[in-house]
């Protein structure tokens, strides 16, 4: 019997750099001298996914009742044998195989159903129809056949927490597919899992708090709810812990035709190897205002909540607003629990290099495009400033979208007629802007921070922003212009547009100086000189 709660299965680093797989409750051992400091899973998803697993295990097993509760939490972690003996309570959810119920497995999956491929259970491989039609020209079939018991446990909660559109009737996850998750870093792995949990009267809000049976809680313990006419799962169906336990899919894992051999995941020894699994479309269909704890989300003008999700370009500080502090043009706002934190804890929390860490898949609908991450540094401002603070933010992060844009649309006029049909990703541009400009903006809003702290006037700090992505703008329109092959390039087309570039990002361009709130430029004066008839 494989028990996830008992099992040291998850991969860890502890603090002098040894690398050991602890059971969910030893992550708080040895916490003193060399305490676990992150994951070491043998795929990025699978860190995010075992991230989440273990702050819903806690939020679940372990909530703070107050905020008092939680900041002793913080400062003076649970001992490992308390942890054992909380998550114990919950051991029966979490067998992954045996005869009873299984996690994130269907509890009575039908006769009528598919055997897969245990690779099917990794987002990015091909699916059946695309081995079928031999179209998996790029991530090939049979690069994974079997894997091993605790990977097997990876990808099955990784599928389950980001599940895409799979054909008809195989459902998303409650977030739909491929949803962005962003979690509050600390120092330790205690810390981070910790700083993503909220008290359990905020937590009651995001669901129904009076289904308090275990099916209510982890789908599996009871029979699927089946939507094979469509029916809805809303949050109140539900007891809120279960936007960590959600299973829209209906999923058995072949535990009967085991392998012997070497993980092709993670290369370890194993005379349990799992090749197959099955599984049947119509499972939890997950809908209504589902708002999960760690994800952002957008509002409609009808009230309705969208998940953010992966996308293109990956993550970097062009998504600070709407994943740090709120963003009124998209009506965005942050996960439950970065707005918690920044403006209910880190005030109260010694000066601690936070981080946000977001990642996700990027979904073309069932296909995988990427797998983006990225970190951010979580800035401690003083509430008498934060205002101010976020609206200058803003506009530099504003001023930096109008810049990008500019240097995209001049490096397209440099190097096409006006009559060409531009086909093509030029997205490459936007990218490397806002990468070769990060470090910058993370040294303005520090440098920020301290003339506001210290009452300085920051027009000079925002002309230098400006100074900066503009040089950057003008680096990258000769690096892709074709300006330096004049045998090649049109020398007048690039000359207008590297002009128009400068105008158009200049401190005198009236969209830059309203975006950064600068003051308005005098207006020059027409020549008048008059000529002598």
């Amino acid at each position: 019997m494989v028990n996830l709660i008992q099992e040291e299965w998850i991969p860890v680093i502890r603090d002098d750099g040894t690398r050991v797989s602890i059971a969910p409750w030893q992550i708080t051992e040895d916490y003193k001298k060399n305490p676990v400091q992150w994951l070491d899973a043998p795929r990025a998803d699978f860190n995010g996914a075992v991230v989440q697993f273990l702050i819903g295990i806690v939020q679940t097993a372990l909530p703070p009742s107050n905020d008092r509760e939680w900041f002793r939490r913080f400062a003076s972690p649970p001992e490992p044998e308390e942890l054992r003996e909380r998550f114990t309570a919950y051991g029966h959810v979490f067998e992954l195989d045996g005869d009873g119920p299984r996690f994130m497995q269907d509890f009575d999956l039908p006769e009528q159903k598919e055997n897969l491929d245990i690779s099917q259970l990794l987002i990015e491989m091909p699916g059946e129809k695309t081995v079928k039609d031999n179209t998996d020209h790029f991530i090939k079939r049979g690069t994974v056949q079997k894997i091993c018991q605790r990977c097997c446990a990876m990808a099955l909660y990784t599928l389950q927490t980001n599940a895409p559109g799979g054909g008809q009737g195989h459902r998303t996850s409650l977030r739909g597919g491929g949803p962005l998750t962003t979690v509050v870093m600390g120092r330790t792995l205690w810390e981070t899992i910790w700083l993503n949990v909220i008290p359990t009267g905020a937590f009651a809000r995001y669901g129904n708090a009076d289904l308090e049976g275990d099916a209510d809680i982890f789908p599996w313990l009871g029979p699927t709810r089946t939507s094979d006419s469509k029916e809805r799962t809303t949050p109140q169906d539900t007891h809120p812990a279960q936007m960590f336990w959600g299973m829209p899919r209906r999923i058995r894992i072949d535990q009967d035709n085991l392998a012997e051999g070497s993980c092709d995941l993670c290369g370890c020894a194993s005379t349990h190897l799992v090749q197959t699994y099955q599984t049947k479309n119509h499972g939890v269909n997950y809908e209504g205002n589902w708002h999960h704890i760690l994800t952002p989300y957008s509002e409609t003008k009808k009230g309705e909540l969208l998940s953010h999700k992966g996308q293109p370009g990956g993550i970097s500080y062009r998504k600070w607003l709407g994943l740090i502090q709120n963003d009124s043009d998209s009506q965005s706002e942050p996960a439950s629990v970065v707005h918690a934190f920044r403006y209910d804890r880190q005030p109260d929390l010694p000066d601690i290099p936070f981080r946000l860490w977001a990642f996700g898949y990027d979904m073309d609908n069932m296909k995988a495009r990427c797998w983006y991450e990225g970190t951010m540094p979580l800035i401690k401002v003083d509430s008498s400033i934060r205002a101010d603070y976020e609206a200058v933010t803003a506009q530099l992060i504003k001023t930096a979208s109008l810049v990008a844009e500019s240097a995209r649309k001049a490096i397209v006029k440099a190097l096409f007629s006006e009559k060409a049909d531009v086909k093509g990703d030029v997205s490459v541009i936007d990218n490397r802007f806002w990468k070769d400009t990060e470090s910058e903006f993370y040294k303005v809003l520090y440098d920020l921070k301290g003339a506001m702290e210290n009452g300085r006037e920051t027009t000079d700090l925002k002309r230098g922003w400006l100074d900066a992505i503009r040089k950057e703008a003008e680096k990258l329109f000769d690096d892709y212009s074709q300006s330096a092959l004049i045998g090649v390039a049109d020398p007048k087309r690039i000359a207008v547009a590297r002009r128009e570039l400068r105008n158009f990002t200049s401190p005198a361009a009236t969209k830059i100086w309203k975006t950064l709130d600068l003051p308005k430029p005098p207006v020059r004066k027409k020549n008048t000189k008059s000529h002598a008839s």
